[in-house]
């Protein structure tokens, strides 16, 4: 059940409906952080370096520590991973509970940090295409920050859903800079364009990405500012995001695209995208570098021994574990209980047949 999967919040996994954050952390109180969306294809987090980096630039924006260095990122959200499956990481991190509501930042607090992993679902109407709406950007002038305070964002998006649209396409002095949750690009005079980072757009992953495939495959691409009257007379539009991929605009305002139908570049580099990413899969890359430290974990009810069965599942393919590299760590209610092995790990192959042997068991209620 949705409420009951693992999530990551302060250093404990935990279900997700015993996730409890105060009523005075500055996220709640003032929308004060920023998060990051990081797509995850079987198992596999998506050009996660370059994820880290926007995460970075993000905190920096808004003057907040980063808790924590990469290598600490990537060992806490791969435990939230599903190898099997296509899925997101949302991750949150906010200033932190102050000691009363107060504008002013407070000093030495830590940041609250959240994360949790959700299934890419399929967009709907993908491969026909979808309907937007251009409006005036009324949203703030750091968009480039991955800010938390989305408030702008929401009520374009809502708009845009209230008169039967996908996505708002957001015009500033009359230029074209993205869309209300996603990065714009047309197809101009046969030329694939996209509006220049600054400011005014969020530097978008998938964005970086299709500029890379468009100039390796021969694909004549730009990035300029793309005044709205242009965008009116291209021949595609598309938006782009972390969670959506590429999607095809057929209808803008009413009017149709094109002929009304996702157009042949589109259709190139949606064919182009997919085989990038299955050719990252194909490759088994991983950012450990082996043999290194690795923590094992797994969740189940506390009153079933899970310590001595964790152990003895570990053994099977790491036989010298040694006790003092065994913790355990009870959830808030006691319900639950989170053993902890940290092993040394040989190769990619042994983890799989770690986990696997973990999650076959019914008392291992989730292999982290």
């Amino acid at each position: 059940m949705t409420e009951n999967k693992m999530v990551y919040l302060n250093g404990e996994y935990l279900p997700l409906n015993e996730a409890k954050v105060s009523v005075l952390d500055r996220g709640f109180l003032f929308g004060d952080g920023i998060y990051e969306v990081i797509p995850s294809y079987s198992g596999h987090l998506f050009h996660f370096q370059d994820h880290l980096q926007r995460l970075e630039n993000s905190l920096a924006g808004i003057r907040l520590a980063n808790p924590h260095t990469r290598e600490e990122w990537l060992a806490i959200l791969s435990p939230l991973l599903d190898t099997t499956i296509d899925q997101y990481i949302y991750l949150q991190i906010t200033r932190g509970v102050g000691p009363k509501r107060d504008h002013a930042f407070p000093d030495n607090i830590p940041a609250t940090v959240f994360a949790m992993c959700s299934a890419i679902v399929p967009f709907a109407g993908l491969n026909q295409g979808v309907k937007a709406v251009s409006m005036d950007d009324s949203r703030w002038q750091f968009c480039n920050i991955k800010a938390i305070t989305l408030l702008g964002n929401i009520l374009h998006r809502q708009e845009a859903i209230d008169q039967g649209c996908a996505e708002a396409l957001l015009v500033k002095d009359g230029y074209v800079v993205e869309g209300a949750a996603s990065n714009v690009f047309a197809v101009i005079d046969g030329v694939l364009c996209t509006p220049p980072k600054g400011n005014d757009i969020l530097p978008g992953i998938t964005r970086d990405v299709i500029l890379e495939l468009a100039r390796k495959n021969n694909i004549a691409c730009s990035e300029y500012k793309i005044p709205f009257a242009k965008l009116q007379t291209a021949s595609e539009i598309w938006v782009t995001s972390s969670t959506r991929e590429i999607v095809p605009i057929v209808e803008l305002d009413s009017i149709r695209v094109s002929d009304g139908k996702p157009g042949p570049v589109w259709h190139a580099m949606q064919q182009i995208f997919q085989d990038y990413k299955k050719s990252l899969i194909m490759s088994e890359q991983t950012f450990f570098e082996f043999p290194c430290q690795f923590p094992v974990k797994a969740m189940g009810k506390a009153d079933m021994e899970l310590d001595l069965l964790v152990i003895e599942i570990v053994r099977r393919h790491v036989p010298d574990v040694k006790p003092d590299a065994v913790t355990s760590r009870p959830s808030k209610d006691g319900n639950f209980i989170a053993i902890t092995v940290v092993i040394e790990a040989s190769s990619k192959k042994q983890l799989d047949a770690i986990y696997q042997d973990l999650s076959d068991h019914p008392h291992v209620l989730m292999a982290l």
